[in-house]
């Protein structure tokens, strides 16, 4: 394999933090008078019975709204990678009219999938540590390093804010791998090649709890780069398989990516607030945020999606966590009944070993 993969990488996906503007120069702000069709919409499936992920486009139409929504959807596919959508009425509507209202923005870029074993389609970002100590990233409150998600794209709209931290970071992984290759070329042949990655449980029932294969931190299928990175996953996989032990070689390897997907000059820096919905590539963008403290009368709230498009983008199949979609199924983690998003039994094995 050589150090540099056939690819040309796009100009609008090469962006650095310090030559923009911050946040404001991926925003998109919504109109008022184009939302009021689906939020009435909205207003009237919420007021009946029945689960907001059964509502359908037919459902909650767009029509004033198509125009920007498919502006976002290109930028997020094809120009930056990454969308702030600015103006959801989060003030106005109760929280089961919200999320029609995002579900109706969602079905207009892609397909949700799956976030869990739960099996949640419209998920609930909020920390849940107070009865799970161990609780799945998106539902504790800790610091989130640099990674990327499951999904070609990922959506976050913020209900409520945290009462300090919970900063988010962006950054291009198109921009990093840029940036690899001009300063340390030798060890993107590692990078490429990948590394095997703990599941956590979450993996499809009789499957291992390590990726049999490699998952690889940059690949490359019909010019378009591509990246797929968790450094817990990896880390964990070498701490707990003989096979999975990473070379010191590897180590600096990913060192070099940590340390240049961390870089200030490169990442844009901002705290979503009430009524903004970010948006990303997960091919192309990482995403981090700091460690938050709720307030007292009330925890930071934020709703999300993992969506898929169509036609989903083309990446080599070991880009893949999960079996179903290494064989070329739906995306996302499969919905296991009676499991929850927690690594409590992981912990409680580890700990016993130790005494």
């Amino acid at each position: 394999m050589s150090n540099n993969l056939d690819v040309v990488l796009p100009t609008e996906g090469l962006w650095r933090g310090t030559e923009t503007q911050g946040i404001e120069d991926f925003t998109i702000n919504l109109d008022p008078s184009a939302t009021s069709t689906l939020e009435q919409a909205a207003i009237h499936l919420a007021s009946k019975e029945g689960e907001v992920t059964d509502a359908t486009q037919h459902d909650l139409p767009l029509d004033e709204l198509e125009e920007t929504i498919e502006k976002v959807r290109n930028e997020i596919l094809n120009g930056t990678g990454m969308v702030l959508l600015r103006g959801f009425p989060v003030d106005r509507l109760s929280s089961r009219e919200i999320a029609f209202f995002f579900w109706g923005i969602g079905l207009g870029l892609g397909t949700a999938v799956s976030q869990s074993v739960m099996g949640e389609k419209l998920g609930h970002v909020i920390d849940t540590t107070d009865i799970d100590p161990h609780a799945r990233a998106y539902r504790n409150r800790t610091e989130l390093t640099p990674h990327t998600d499951p999904s070609d794209i990922l959506a976050f709209l913020c209900i409520y804010p945290g009462a300090t931290g919970g900063i988010s970071h962006f950054v291009s992984s198109l921009t990093i791998y840029e940036e690899i290759s001009k300063n340390n070329p030798e060890v993107l042949e590692i990078l490429q090649r990948g590394f095997h990655y703990h599941r956590f449980g979450e993996q499809e029932p009789d499957c291992p709890d390590i990726t049999p294969w490699r998952i690889p931190v940059f690949s490359v299928n019909q010019g378009k780069l591509s990246c797929r990175y968790v450094k817990e996953f990896i880390e964990i996989a070498a701490d707990e398989n003989p096979q999975a032990v990473l070379s010191t070689e590897e180590k600096e390897a990913l060192e070099i990516f940590e340390t240049t997907a961390q870089r200030e000059d490169l990442r844009v820096t901002f705290t979503l607030q009430p009524g903004e919905l970010i948006l990303a590539n997960n091919y192309t963008v990482l995403h981090a945020r700091t460690a938050f403290t709720n307030h007292p009368e009330r925890k930071r709230e934020l709703l999300r999606l993992w969506l898929t498009t169509k036609p989903t983008r083309l990446v080599v199949k070991e880009i893949f966590i999960y079996e179903r979609a290494y064989n070329g199924g739906e995306h996302g983690i499969v919905p296991q009944p009676g499991q929850k998003p927690s690594f409590a039994s992981r912990f409680d094995q580890r700990n016993s070993l130790d005494k």
